[in-house]
């Protein structure tokens, strides 16, 4: 992949790939962007083959819907004047992966972005994150702060603070509000790769498929698909609340049994429904628990179980998605 990596300075050392499952999620030594380049290096450029070693990796979106990462980019590469858009929203409010993530590595996440705006001739680069995620607009302004005094990127970066709304991060209601309207999905077509954020094509993509887009250009597709498995390779970030005793966030292969993830945040077994991919998800019964991990049907990819019984939690989310409409 030698079109898409970058050579090091003679006696120095190359980075190591993270081993095991922990990847993005991986001990750095801190958030700012001399810990990030001490323990990954500094980042490729991000050229056109890199799209082809992400085609050769097999990722999909991390947002939920599982969509081939290549195909989304190669829509928009060639097309005149591109924008590339970070989308950190998270408005389901039973996840905290894309919040984690930008907390932990906001550098990982704006490598992905720098890499992924080189590479289809974007001029512009956006992320976005919800206004009231605060600490997380703060980590991603100190990250960008740091990268513009460093000089690290070709494509300018900006963020903007999105409202509070469920629906914010479907990728044509986020579109809608850049351009000026209310958060809500449109009708399409056009889809936003054909015109988009001022009318330019646009393509849209999860911090978290940005984050692994980043480890992909250093370490290679080869590397990537040694985690999960020949149909779904590379990690994932899992949320898992309610009545458990280690709730939080965790990364896992691809194809993991639902156990697996669960006996990490100490549940040895549950008699009880878990709440599968947060307040748009669905109750799995406890007997459906041996499933494994995918890309595809869980938006946020959040596990949650109920110290009550289900309908009471099924209420509250139908409450909480009734008080959070487009603005």
């Amino acid at each position: 992949m030698t079109d898409v990596t970058v050579a090091h300075a003679m006696g120095s050392e190359p980075p190591r790939a993270p081993s095991g499952a922990a990847r993005l999620l991986m001990p750095t030594g801190g958030a700012g962007l001399a810990a990030h380049v001490e323990r990954l290096g500094a980042r490729p450029f991000g050229s056109p083959p890199l799209i082809s070693e992400i085609a050769r990796s097999g990722l999909r979106g991390r947002g939920g819907a599982g969509f081939p990462t290549a195909v989304k980019l190669n829509a928009v590469a060639g097309r005149r004047n591109p924008i590339v858009v970070a989308n950190g929203t998270e408005g389901e409010p039973l996840s905290a992966k894309d919040k984690t993530l930008l907390l932990r590595s906001p550098h990982l996440v704006l490598d992905g972005l720098a890499l992924v705006a080189e590479a289809v001739g974007a001029s512009v680069s956006v992320v976005c994150i919800d206004r009231s995620a605060t600490r997380v607009a703060s980590a991603v302004e100190g990250a960008l702060a740091e990268r513009r005094a460093a000089g690290s990127d070709r494509v300018a970066q900006e963020i903007r603070l999105t409202p509070t709304r469920y629906v914010v991060g479907e990728e044509t209601a986020l579109i809608h509000w850049l351009n000026g309207g209310d958060a809500k999905p449109t009708t399409t077509p056009p889809r936003p790769f054909e015109r988009g954020m001022g009318g330019r094509p646009t393509v849209v993509l999860n911090v978290e498929t940005l984050a692994q887009v980043a480890l992909v250009a250093r370490f290679g597709a080869e590397w990537f698909c040694r985690a999960g498995t020949p149909e779904e390779p590379g990690t994932v970030l899992m949320t898992v609340g309610g009545a458990v005793s280690r709730p939080g966030v965790y990364e896992v292969g691809l194809g993991s049994p639902l156990t697996t993830v669960l006996g990490s945040a100490g549940v040895a077994e549950t008699s009880v429904a878990v709440l599968l991919g947060g307040y748009f998800g669905t109750w799995m019964p406890a007997t459906g628990m041996r499933s494994r991990c995918t890309t595809c049907g869980s938006p946020g990819r959040s596990f949650w179980l109920p110290p009550k019984s289900p309908t009471g939690n099924t209420s509250s989310s139908i409450r909480n998605i009734g008080n959070t409409g487009p603005g």
